[in-house]
């Protein structure tokens, strides 16, 4: 949006940077944007609980908020300030089973 730029970085929910991603990728490459202002938005797809990789601790996401939730709960106060955790439930609208 004109010179500010919006940074997006988006997985599924089985892939395997999925609990990393927020780090490696949105906040190491593309939030340091001058552009990006130090803000980003992190965004996942939930294809049911059958299709989630599970975390490095705890037990696998029970559904889709409660992933939003658990990715929320990786940053800091100050980082929660600057990256958005969104994560859109498809598992419903493409009749996948919750697993």
């Amino acid at each position: 949006f004109g010179s500010f730029n919006v940074p997006v970085e988006i997985k599924k929910s089985c892939h395997r940077d999925l609990w990393g991603a927020i780090r490696t990728q949105l906040m190491a490459k593309y939030v340091r944007d001058p552009g990006a202002g130090g803000y980003g938005i992190y965004l996942a797809f939930w294809f049911g609980r059958a299709h989630c990789r599970a975390p490095e601790s705890g037990p696998l996401p029970r559904n889709a908020s409660e992933l939003e939730a658990r990715l929320r709960d990786t940053l800091s106060m100050d980082e929660a300030n600057r990256i958005a955790i969104c994560v859109v439930d498809v598992a419903t609208l493409c009749n996948v089973e919750a697993g």
